[in-house]
């Protein structure tokens, strides 16, 4: 027969026999160690103890179970012909996590690997498994990799980056998980939404750069070899996307004149590199277009 018992504070275990009222009856443990005799306990451990709901019933029963209660249980009733009843007690342990290794957040470098570890005990041994967060609106969380405890990525991109779950489960409730955070350090790359841009005389206009980098970058905007700072000319804004490494650097000029126009850079920079990219405003003329008219001249020959 097998009972099965949690492992939890005020999980107790009660293994029922059914003796005649008028017997001598013990309860003993695997290594023959007597546990009760009649209804008096014999053992120091408080946690034990014999119930009997009903006449006929020598419960042992076993307070804030523990791993080591697990065994064989044998109750020895005096009657004629010797009577005994067999247990085993198998206890089963729900999952916990040992470390706390995926706690927080992990930092690493791209194009080097990353390992994430999610050490967990449980009886049976639990499975682990791995999956990433959604990065957007719409996304499903993904399942990656192999089950085990650790997750290993190689060649780590910076598009690695993102939220990841470990989920431990051996069958018996409650499963536990634990979430860690990768951060990719990479450096900056610049987009420019527009190479080229064209503006009348007289115009106000604006330049956008888009950075990408971590940790982030320090930004600029470069003008005939010189930084652009806010004046009564310039006006520079810096918009970070929320929850992104991405930033927007736009340039406002006012009032345009033909010293204006020109190669404008756009300049970052972290701890691990600096780049930067050209942007050409160039004037733009107004076309007059008139219309041609050919006359066919016809003579006599």
């Amino acid at each position: 027969m097998l009972v099965t018992g949690m492992f939890v504070v005020t999980g107790p275990v009660t293994v029922v026999t059914f003796i005649w009222p008028w017997v001598r009856v013990v309860w003993a443990d695997q290594w023959s160690t007597i546990l009760t005799l009649q209804e008096a306990r014999v053992i120091d451990d408080e946690r034990i103890h014999v119930e009997r709901t009903f006449g006929n019933e020598w419960n042992l029963h076993i307070e804030r179970v523990k791993y080591g209660d697990q065994g064989i249980y044998t109750c020895h009733a005096n009657t004629q012909p010797s009577y005994s009843y067999t247990i085993h007690l198998t206890v089963v342990v729900p999952p916990r996590f040992t470390t706390d290794e995926a706690v927080g957040d992990l930092i690493v470098r791209e194009g080097s690997k990353a390992e994430l570890v999610c050490n967990a005990s449980g009886i049976p041994s639990p499975t682990i498994t791995w999956s990433r967060k959604p990065q957007t609106v719409g996304q499903r969380t993904e399942r990656i990799g192999e089950a085990g405890q650790v997750l290993v990525i190689h060649n780590v991109t910076r598009y690695c980056g993102g939220t990841y779950e470990c989920v431990a489960e051996n069958g018996v409730p409650p499963s536990v998980r634990r979430e860690v955070n990768v951060r990719v350090q990479f450096e900056p790359e610049i987009n420019l939404p527009n190479q080229r841009m064209g503006q009348f005389v007289g115009k106000d206009t604006v330049l956008e750069c888009v950075v990408s980098a971590y940790p982030q970058a320090v930004t600029m905007w470069k003008f005939r070899g010189q930084p652009i700072t806010n004046s009564d000319k310039y006006g520079v804004t810096l918009y970070q996307e929320p929850s992104t490494t991405i930033v927007t650097l736009s340039l406002f000029i006012r009032n345009l004149e033909q010293s204006d126009f020109g190669k404008y850079s756009c300049i970052a920079s972290n701890s691990l590199g600096e780049t930067s990219k050209k942007m050409t405003l160039y004037a733009r003329l107004d076309i007059l277009v008139s219309s041609c008219f050919f006359v066919r001249l016809s003579g006599v020959f």
